[in-house]
């Protein structure tokens, strides 16, 4: 069969339904029948008859992951290479279907700046605000918070509260309230199961573009366009130390160390600054991007840092040393989001290039590309259990994807 009479047959399966995924199942090693019926499947790709390959590549690709290590292993050492090649095309098809996206939300207005999944892994949050047209800013209308259901993908709770959009999100440890910093100058703290705010946090005289809360939830840091950072009392709201980082300009990431003694924030200028908590001084300056470092996030051990810039990169910092220990490399637009794995071995990046970039971050190998998203991409974040990402985006949609395992 010739490579011509094969696109018909992958356009087709492109086209096939996405296999139903159930979030809460837990990966279950292949039974025995399904791995046989996958050897006989591959044999029959690489047989003669034309309908017996068109029912074969069908039945692979609904089978999936089951399929996935058989079908790579002939594309990459069939002895038949009519085989080999028919292989390596399906492996593409499964590739886009395996990591095609498990959920689109599309119910905001406008741009999706925030996006943050709670810690026991039941929702996931997401807000924004404002728009852009033709090169023009407008305010926008929607700045309402939404909570979605990781089981079901329903509306848990729709927040509003903010009078402008909403900048980053950040949730305490029980996953019980969580906390919204917005361009109307303040931050919120709420209770997700009642949706209401129990505090507003205020000080600032600017826009606030940041907000973290302390492991141990009694700590809320936010940084500003009024080139301050805040830290709050989490338990009344209360404002109990300000921090004026200099030389930096508009705040625009902060994050705060797992034992919440350093505060790393990120504004207007290249250099990342390192903040002694306790003593309110500069502990160290990271530097290496070369143009504005916009977001932040540590590991969970404190020992890294991860930060993305508008020189298109992700630099991973050996905070002992202050220096790289690896320099992601990839987008060919500003990288505006990033998080960090809970097992600190992988990072996700998210930028104006409109893709989703999964990171080794002890290698700096990069796992994989998602794409979909038809405009720029703003924060993005990691599932604490290590199966989802998501990405929040300028095309006013939310977007959940698979890890690999």
């Amino acid at each position: 069969m010739s490579h011509s009479r094969l696109l018909p047959i992958l356009a087709l399966l492109l086209s096939l339904p996405l296999r139903a995924q159930e979030l809460d199942d837990a990966t279950q090693p292949e039974p025995a029948q399904v791995l046989a019926e996958v050897e006989r499947l591959v044999e029959d790709l690489g047989g003669e008859s034309y309908d017996a390959r068109e029912a074969a590549g069908r039945r692979l690709l609904n089978l999936g992951e089951a399929a996935w290590d058989r079908v790579y292993e002939a594309s990459q050492s069939a002895s038949d290479l009519e085989l080999r090649y028919r292989a390596a095309e399906l492996l593409k098809t499964l590739e886009k279907k395996k990591y095609s996206p498990i959920r689109i939300w599309e119910e905001h207005k406008d741009i999706v700046w925030a996006v943050a999944f709670s810690p026991d892994g039941r929702y996931l949050a997401s807000g924004g605000g404002g728009q852009e047209m033709n090169g023009n800013w407008t305010e926008g209308s929607d700045f309402s918070m939404r909570i979605w259901n990781m089981k079901d993908g329903s509306l848990h709770k729709k927040l509003d509260g903010h009078k402008n959009a909403i900048t980053a999100i950040a949730w305490f440890a029980d996953s019980s309230r969580l906390v919204s910093s917005s361009s109307d100058n303040t931050a919120k703290i709420w209770d997700v199961e009642s949706g209401k705010v129990t505090a507003t946090l205020l000080g600032h005289t600017d826009r606030v573009s940041a907000v973290v809360v302390s492991e141990d939830g009694t700590l809320i840091l936010t940084g500003s366009w009024d080139k301050t950072c805040i830290l709050y009392d989490a338990r009344n709201g209360k404002a109990v130390k300000q921090l004026d980082p200099p030389h930096l300009g508009r705040i625009w990431s902060v994050a705060l160390s797992p034992d919440s003694k350093t505060v790393a924030v990120a504004g207007d200028h290249p250099h990342i600054r390192l903040w002694d908590l306790e003593k309110l001084a500069v502990k160290k300056e990271l530097q290496g991007h070369s143009q504005a470092a916009v977001a932040l996030a540590f590991s969970t051990k404190g020992d890294r840092l991860l930060s993305g810039g508008w020189d298109n990169s992700a630099i991973v910092w050996d905070l002992e040393k202050g220096m790289p220990a690896k320099v992601l490399s990839g987008h060919t637009g500003r990288v505006e989001g990033v998080a960090y794995s809970t097992d600190g071995k992988r990072a996700l990046t998210g930028s104006l290039d409109r893709k989703v970039r999964l990171w080794n971050v002890e290698t700096g190998e990069l796992l994989h590309v998602y794409e979909g998203h038809t405009d720029a991409i703003g924060k993005v974040a990691l599932s604490k259990n290590g199966k989802y990402a998501a990405s929040g985006s300028w095309d006013h949609s939310v977007r959940l994807w698979p890890l690999p395992k």
